[in-house]
């Protein structure tokens, strides 16, 4: 299986049982609140993902395409040294948005590959363009009577090798580019008003797959930040869910020669092993001890358009205890090396090592709780030692979780919240997660020098409190305590911080910890901890709208200061480059409360919560953005 995006493809024909129906109708209902205005995503007019071994459905004018295997999965190819150009669809596309995996192998010198939408032909188009000029641009292009000029672009480091899911929205005269699920780019044209998609070489060797075309404009995606910080709290839906066929059902006390069945359930172990894509394994409640690791072995994978899910029954509770292990590297409680699978609704706790550790792509945790294990609570890195870049774990998601708690009894410098470090690719994202009272660090994104930079990760909506001591007082003299470690040994990668809070760690709030490069920190706040609030003494790093209080030292800030919007805690006051003080008063509260809401996305009430008549409200950029997370 290569690793692609986790799109969602639709088939044009279907069967549907009534049953089916219902479950499809309660999935809709959960993935409203992450949806644009709270609304269902658009009809798919065309969808491809070439496992039928041909490009029937496309034209191609220029160029060598065919349909060939990648990593186990059939993608379309285009292998030959001149321009390349096909397309598909109807020219009468007006409003909608294009989306597809995308892997340059070879940019053959300075040179572009294109997504393209409104292909009237090979000289009339829209493209989202990914150019290697300059170590990497992204760039949103029109080609018009044969004249092609760029509209808008960006700086972004670019990788031959490597998949990127690139996705074209149009609307009207409004062009947007996305790039791995984050809006890049927005233009302004009217010279093409419809047309057909399309790829588009210049000279380049690429290769596409996991193509959506979807009516109207297709706007964020499940991991878009959402607009509201602070959603109203919402229970559990308390109905049980209707099994469909090939689910299988695991407790505490079942067997693995049980069929599976909510009546005779078998064991996790068992079940892992005969789950089907598109199938859910259903975790009974109860207390499971185990003293060996569950492995989700690589190959084990589910598909794009068909996960396989592990999930608590309902509103049931299932505790993985692993205190049995003795604390070693190898015994860690959970190891997922597959792709494309759903974890959600776990506490993982006790293990000698990692609690979960993720090792595949493109797979989505979701309101999982790991606390008082041995190492990190949840890890993403690669799945063995022999594993080179192209196989380091990219494109997971990691949501509405809480780790915290997690302590290595050896020196204390280890166990962190959650960790994306030492080998991990692109595209990894950890949304409205919360790392507390971890002994090491909240996140740890570290790198080391005889295994290079990782990719880029993002960071959103996420709280680090407490961290450098367990909650009973545990630390060490090891024990860092930084709320967001971003880096390592001077090797520079340009994570993404957004919306995130710290407060109350041991040290840093949040720190570059040695990371030269040009971290992007926008909307943050961070307040009375131990050092600096944010500590960022060398790079290029861009800081925007972010809120800095009652730090235990002055905050260092090499980088851009975007519009002056920053409000810094130096020489113990807090100020903007333009004057703007912040006190006390400009907040609700200052006395800390968090929940989970349950969604399990962190709930602040009024901590932090800036004050009616705040100058701080609405002195951001763009105009009328508040200054800090909240």
């Amino acid at each position: 299986m290569n690793s692609k995006s986790s799109v969602i493809k639709l088939s044009r024909s279907f069967n549907i049982h009534p049953w089916k129906v219902i479950a499809i109708v309660l999935c809709i209902a959960l993935m409203l609140p992450w949806l644009p205005g709270g609304q269902a995503s658009a009809a798919t007019l065309f969808s491809d993902d070439f496992e039928s071994g041909n490009s029937s459905n496309w034209t191609h004018t220029t160029g060598t395409w065919s349909v060939v295997e990648d990593g186990g999965s059939n993608v379309y190819a285009q292998t030959g040294t001149s321009e390349g150009r096909t397309s598909a669809g109807s020219a009468s596309w007006d409003n909608y948005t294009i989306q597809a995996d995308v892997k340059v192998d070879n940019f053959n010198g300075t040179n572009r590959t294109y997504v393209a939408g409104r292909y009237k032909d090979g000289n009339n188009y829209y493209a989202a363009s990914l150019y290697n000029s300059g170590g990497g641009k992204l760039e949103i292009r029109k080609k018009v009577g044969g004249s092609s000029s760029t509209l808008v672009t960006k700086d972004y480091a670019l990788s031959t090798g490597v998949w990127y899911n690139v996705k074209l929205e149009l609307s009207g005269s409004t062009l947007k580019m996305y790039v791995n699920n984050t809006l890049e780019l927005t233009a302004t044209d009217s010279s093409l008003s419809a047309g057909a998609v399309g790829f588009v070489t210049g000279k380049s060797l690429a290769k596409y797959d996991n193509v959506i075309v979807s009516e109207g404009a297709g706007g964020g995606t499940p991991t878009d930040p959402d607009p509201n910080p602070n959603p109203t709290p919402t229970d559990p839906d308390p109905q049980e869910p209707a099994p469909a066929e090939g689910d299988l059902f695991v407790a505490a006390n079942g067997s693995a020669s049980n069929p599976g069945t909510l009546d005779k359930p078998t064991t996790l172990a068992a079940a892992i092993t005969r789950i089907a894509p598109g199938k859910t394994i259903y975790m009974r409640g109860g207390t499971y001890s185990f003293d060996s690791t569950i492995t989700i072995e690589r190959g084990n994978n589910g598909t794009s358009s068909a996960r396989k899910n592990l999930v608590a029954y309902g509103s049931e509770k299932p505790v993985l205890d692993f205190s049995a292990q003795a604390f070693a590297s190898t015994n860690r409680g959970i190891q997922l090396f597959g792709h494309y699978w759903l974890i959600k609704g776990l506490e993982i706790k006790g293990a000698g090592d990692n609690g979960l550790y993720i090792g595949g792509n493109y797979n989505r945790i979701e309101q999982i709780e790991a606390h008082h294990n041995r190492d990190t609570g949840i890890q993403i890195g690669r799945y063995a030692s022999t594993a080179q870049f192209d196989e380091w774990p990219s494109y997971n998601l990691v949501i509405n979780s809480y780790s915290h708690d997690n302590y290595d009894p050896d020196d204390g410098e280890d166990a962190d919240g959650f960790a994306a470090k030492l080998t991990v690719g692109p595209g990894n994202v950890f949304d409205g997660c919360i790392a507390a009272y971890n002994v090491d660090d909240g996140w740890d994104l570290y790198t080391k020098s005889d295994t290079g930079p990782i990719g880029a990760v993002t960071i959103r909506n996420s709280i680090a409190h407490h961290n450098g001591q367990t909650s009973d007082g545990t630390s060490t003299t090891n024990s860092d305590g930084n709320g967001f470690k971003l880096g390592g040994e001077k090797i520079g990668v340009n994570h993404i911080v957004e919306n995130s809070i710290a407060f109350q760690n041991k040290k840093h709030g949040f720190t570059y910890n040695s990371n030269p490069g040009s971290i992007q920190m926008k909307n943050n706040t961070s307040w009375s901890n131990g050092q600096s609030n944010f500590a960022f003494d060398v790079g290029t790093h861009i800081f925007t709208n972010n809120l800095s209080f009652q730090g235990g030292s002055s905050d260092k800030t090499s980088g851009t200061d975007v519009s002056s919007t920053n409000v810094w805690w130096k020489n113990k006051k807090s100020e903007n480059a333009k004057g703007l003080l912040a006190s006390a008063e400009d907040f609700v509260s200052l006395t800390p409360s968090l929940t989970r809401n349950g969604d399990g996305s962190p709930n602040l009430g009024n901590f932090l919560k800036l004050a009616a008549g705040s100058d701080l409200i609405g002195s951001g950029t763009p105009s009328g953005t508040n200054i800090g997370a909240r």
